[in-house]
């Protein structure tokens, strides 16, 4: 029987009391919030099948190929070409979820007033994790310097127009193709686009002002433009120590920096933003002198020149703190310690073990001393107790992109025995498949609602994406 004509004959329920407990019912509307609420998940190529699937499972999805051109002449014949594509593996180890429990006395509520209560914000929760967890893929696009654009916590109303146009220009250059273009922009870097008159002028625009009148910029520059307020972002709260580079240093500058970080001994790994500069770099070697750090060396060539006594911010390390450490393929909370200001949702972190790896706080909380961290993605490696982890510098990461850059894929998940007493549906809708299980509790008097979906991201294709640091 398929969900259409399920949710017709059960239509009823919208107005009563008992029979709103109808899974497929939470399962149809549910996806319907979902989208609502989304904004990159609505942006990236989808990929579905309709076979159920379990956590951890690897699927199939597929990057597309490119054809050649060739040359005839009237003597020569046609040479045909295959059309391929790349298989991509994908691991579907996003599994997000939100549960609650409708309590007796409200079950007289009506469906309508049960959405409001806790349907809601319970897909609002898992649109949240989704757009958090896509968007906090940009990290693995933070190729060389030539594949970025613009500055970290430097743009303003007056170089925005430049970041963006250069943002483009890379794009061009990796051949990314010009229709189906997106910039997704944190709250920060939007309202620095807003700030510069090339985009909002009706003048400029020809659009009678609208862009000026509702604050949107909408199709900019060959690009789609939305905010998103998930957009990996870090305001510079976090634990810092700052100091500054002796002298001037050119476009390319390598090796060590003679620098004076007074009253902090940096560490290897640890991320270090100079001023000018303005990139996600981070520390490979240090000089540290008695409690004072007199030169660093960082993992890539300057991208722009820095003047003399440019100031040098180190993001100071934290330490995992867990007995007996977290296993690689650990998917859930990470606990670190050892800070005055705890990392934040929406920054960069990164571990060293087997290699650099570097994922983006998409939830943090407190967790007794700890500060519990969930991260973008399962761990690559293992990590042991008071390994160090590095939280990533202030500024936004930004993308721009086109949608083939990185897909969201989901499956399906299985149903459970309903002969145990759970009532399940799944539904499906714009290649998103979410699971509604429920169960009555005698122990805690209501009625326990689970919302559930099984995914996972895959990048497709580098060079469709250009991290724009804001």
């Amino acid at each position: 029987m398929n969900k259409f004509y399920r949710m017709v004959v059960v239509a009823v329920c919208y107005a009563n009391d008992n029979s709103a407990f109808i899974p497929a019912i939470w399962s149809q509307m549910g996806l319907a919030i979902l989208e609502e609420n989304m904004v990159m998940a609505n942006l990236v190529h989808r990929d579905f099948e309709n076979d159920v699937a379990n956590f951890g499972d690897t699927v199939n999805t597929r990057r597309p190929g490119q054809f050649g051109i060739r040359r005839k002449t009237d003597a020569s014949g046609i040479s045909q070409q295959d059309a391929t594509a790349t298989n991509v593996q994908v691991k579907l180890d996003q599994w997000f979820y939100t549960s609650f429990t409708i309590l007796d006395g409200e079950r007289s509520k009506s469906f309508q007033d049960l959405v409001t209560v806790y349907l809601l914000p319970g897909m609002q929760t898992i649109a949240r994790a989704v757009d958090r967890t896509v968007l906090g893929q940009i990290h693995k696009y933070l190729r060389a310097p030539n594949n970025r654009a613009g500055r970290l916590a430097a743009m303003d109303g007056t170089n925005s127009g430049n970041f963006a146009l250069e943002a483009r220009q890379h794009l061009n250059e990796n051949k990314a193709y010009p229709d189906n273009r997106r910039l997704v922009l944190s709250p920060a870097s939007e309202t620095a686009l807003l700030l510069n008159s090339q985009f909002i002028s009706a003048e400029k625009r020809g659009d009678g002002g609208t862009a000026l009148d509702n604050a949107r910029l909408g199709r900019i520059l060959g690009f789609d433009t939305f905010m998103a307020q998930n957009t990996p972002y870090s305001n510079g709260s976090g634990d810092t120590a700052a100091g500054t580079i002796t002298g001037a240093n050119a476009i390319g500058a390598t090796g060590s920096l003679p620098c004076t970080v007074t009253g902090y001994v940096t560490n290897v790994g640890e991320f270090c933003n100079v001023a000018g500069n303005d990139q996600p770099t981070f520390v490979t070697a240090t000089t540290n002198g008695t409690g004072n750090t007199t030169a660093v060396t960082l993992n890539e060539a300057l991208k722009y020149a820095t003047g003399a006594l440019a100031v040098a911010t180190v993001y100071k390390a934290c330490t995992v703190n867990l007995i007996g450490g977290y296993a690689a393929g650990w998917s859930q909370e990470v606990l670190v310690d050892n800070f005055v200001v705890a990392p934040a949702v929406g920054q960069l972190i990164a571990f060293n073990g087997g290699t650099r790896h570097t994922y983006t706080i998409i939830e943090s909380y407190a967790s007794g001393g700890s500060q519990a961290l969930i991260l973008d993605r399962p761990l690559d490696y293992s990590l042991a107790d008071d390994d160090k982890a590095f939280p990533g510098p202030a500024g936004s990461f930004n993308w721009a992109f086109h949608r083939d850059a990185v897909a969201l894929v989901s499956r399906p998940l299985a149903l459970p025995n309903q002969s145990m007493g759970v009532m399940a549906d799944v539904a499906v809708h714009n290649n998103v498949a979410m699971r509604v299980t429920m169960q009555y509790s005698i122990q805690s008097g209501g009625t326990i609602v689970n919302l559930d979906i099984l995914g996972g991201v895959a990048l497709l294709d580098v060079n469709l994406c250009v991290p724009l640091l804001g």
